[in-house]
């Protein structure tokens, strides 16, 4: 027993991977971490730019509709100045027809009255001679010039002026 019994090396295979293999491995396994952390960014950042645009968007769409609707306020002020005038007027008109109508009823009577005062005035004038002398026809014939004078109404020249100012 003295002698040592050699035993042949055999390599076997271990359980354990080659170191090689192991530091591919893990360079790979950085890899596809790293990458995935990218892809995590850009995924992120694309979403920020989407948001962004969207509040854009919806920034633009308010501000059309508030541009919109001054524009739509702007056009009722127009409508109501508009119906404003167009009432004015119609006053107008209607108080131009009513001054009309006035001095033509004034013109009417003024008529009726020269008819009946001219009719007086033959009898008076013939009566009055005939029992009091001068004097009576005399003031007959003031009577007479006082009712020549226009039984119309008078023009307010100052509201009209004023109304027109109003329109400038």
């Amino acid at each position: 027993m003295s002698e040592k019994v050699v035993l042949p090396k055999f390599d076997l295979p271990s359980e354990r991977m080659h170191p090689a293999i192991k530091a591919v491995a893990i360079v790979g396994g950085v890899l596809v971490l790293s990458l995935a952390i990218l892809g995590l960014g850009i995924y992120q950042r694309h979403k920020a730019q989407l948001a962004a645009e969207q509040r854009r968007d919806a920034i633009i769409a308010q501000r059309i509709a508030e541009a919109n609707a001054v524009v739509e306020a702007a056009k009722a002020r127009a409508a109501e100045a508009a119906a404003k005038v167009a009432a004015e007027k119609a006053k107008l008109e209607a108080a131009k027809l009513a001054a009309k109508q006035k001095a033509d009823e004034a013109a009417a009577a003024k008529k009726a009255a020269l008819a009946e005062d001219s009719s007086h005035h033959h009898h008076h004038a013939a009566a009055s001679k005939s029992a009091k002398g001068k004097g009576a026809g005399a003031a007959v014939a003031s009577k007479s010039g006082e009712d020549k004078k226009p039984a119309g109404p008078k023009r307010d020249n100052a509201a009209i002026d004023k109304l027109l100012a109003s329109f400038k």
